[in-house]
């Protein structure tokens, strides 16, 4: 057996939103100092002009900003969030680095129902959630700086009809090439020592450690790639109808995954600057495209208690489209109309904000979703009260609201429609604070 118990680990995302991702575990100080930032490029975000708040309000129905229930919720933007630390630096580099994971439904297009663990990886405390405990504990991966998982399969209906696949695509990085090799080394052997399994080979693909194996009847393939500092995994398991599938799906990851993360640019260790010569280093801007400030805000101290039901999804977190894609009940609408329209940056907290190219692309965005909700299974209700410009849909006692201010898009949800009205309502007015020129 590959991974016991995978098929118990797989479900749907939280169906409140269209993108959530796993929840952060804390990050290791020593490994956290290992990296340090060098400055992105940035751009500063002030309040929108009038004129361009004119512009971009044209043609659609008023709105008494003063009038609008929005409860308890703030209705201005945050401050902006500074540079990261030892203590979150991990989660935002893995969040980073989402965006360079190949999506499942890019190597299976069938892979459309996104499912645990999907996750940013601080260390080997959750990555234990990816892979067995005396395959996650191996020596090497002491070494190990951070990572990302996405993990998908196919429609129930598939699993009705004896057809169900699923797949873990991971990636992890180290310190150095050599622990990354060493570390793909010592992952296969220890896979391969679990009753039903056997080390294999890929031809063609001398570097990739193979397992193969079996469980519940299915057929499983594990396969392990050192490349450069990155250790590149997948796990694929379909039924024995499908087995032929098995080694063209690995085949088809790593053709995808290997120049994408070479795409990445990671932060450097202390070591890789100085190797560099890179001097006057900082941690990297927490927010630094300025989506972030506009989500609406979960509070400290709602995220320190656990009695919260905070969504199971990353929290004061910014995704490219595939970062949103990973965790979405619709990953191909998302990754498409979220590329189409040059959303390249998008805020998940409480709420999740969007930022199109132009107006007409964040109008595209609420199109597109609310389409795929309706094709879902959500139904259109009211929208509340004061606040014509918004959407709002529900389905099986829960609720989801949308609205578009000029180029920015925002979503948010709750178990209480009172509740998803308010916070839409909080949310609208911080939009119309955004910054509508931002880059």
């Amino acid at each position: 057996m590959l991974r016991e118990g995978n098929d118990k680990m797989m479900c749907a995302p939280t169906p409140g939103g269209r993108a959530r991702a796993g929840r952060w575990l804390a990050a290791s100080g020593a490994l956290a100092a290992a990296l340090i930032a060098v400055a992105g490029c940035t751009t500063d975000g002030t309040p929108r002009s009038t004129q361009v708040a004119a512009v971009s309000s044209a043609a659609e129905p008023s709105v008494d900003l003063a009038a609008l229930d929005t409860g308890a919720y703030p209705t201005a933007p945050r401050p902006e969030f500074g540079k990261a630390t030892t203590d979150n630096i991990l989660q935002v580099e893995g969040q980073r680095m989402a965006q360079f994971i190949v999506v499942p439904f890019e190597i299976d297009a069938d892979l459309t129902k996104s499912g645990l663990p999907t996750m940013v990886i601080t260390g080997k405390s959750n990555l234990r959630l990816v892979l067995s405990p005396e395959v996650a504990n191996v020596p090497a991966n002491e070494k190990m700086l951070g990572g990302y998982v996405s993990t998908a399969a196919t429609p129930d209906e598939s699993l009705r009809a004896g057809q169900r696949r699923s797949l873990n695509n991971l990636v992890v990085r180290y310190l150095t090439a050599g622990d990354a090799t060493a570390a793909a080394q010592q992952m296969a052997d220890a896979a391969a020592k679990s009753a039903g399994t056997r080390p294999s080979t890929l031809p063609g693909l001398p570097d990739t450690l193979v397992v193969r194996g079996t469980s519940g009847g299915n057929r499983q393939i594990m396969a392990f790639t050192p490349h450069q500092t990155y250790v590149l995994y997948q796990w694929y398991e379909t039924t024995p109808t499908q087995q032929d599938r098995l080694e063209p799906t690995i085949r088809k990851a790593l053709q995808l995954q290997t120049p994408l993360i070479d795409q990445f640019p990671a932060t450097p260790t202390k070591a890789e600057a100085a190797a560099r010569g890179v001097s006057g280093s900082s941690a990297p801007q927490i927010d630094q495209d300025h989506v972030l400030i506009y989500a609406l805000p979960y509070s400290d101290e709602e995220l320190k208690d656990a009695k919260v039901n905070v969504p199971g999804g990353s929290v004061r977190a910014v995704y490219g489209p595939r970062g949103m894609a990973h965790t979405s009940t619709d990953p191909v609408t998302d990754y498409n109309v979220l590329t189409e329209t040059g959303s390249t940056a998008n805020a998940v907290e409480r709420s999740t904000v969007y930022r199109a190219e132009t107006a007409e692309g964040g109008q595209k965005i609420v199109d597109a979703f609310l389409a795929s909700n309706r094709n879902q299974g959500w139904s259109d209700i009211d929208s509340p009260a004061g606040l014509p410009v918004a959407n709002c849909q529900s389905k099986t006692q829960f609720f989801w609201c949308i609205v578009r201010d000029g180029r920015y898009v925002a979503s948010v949800s709750s178990s209480s429609e009172q509740d998803v009205h308010q916070q839409i309502s909080a949310q609208y007015v911080i939009l119309t604070k955004a910054d509508q020129q931002a880059e």
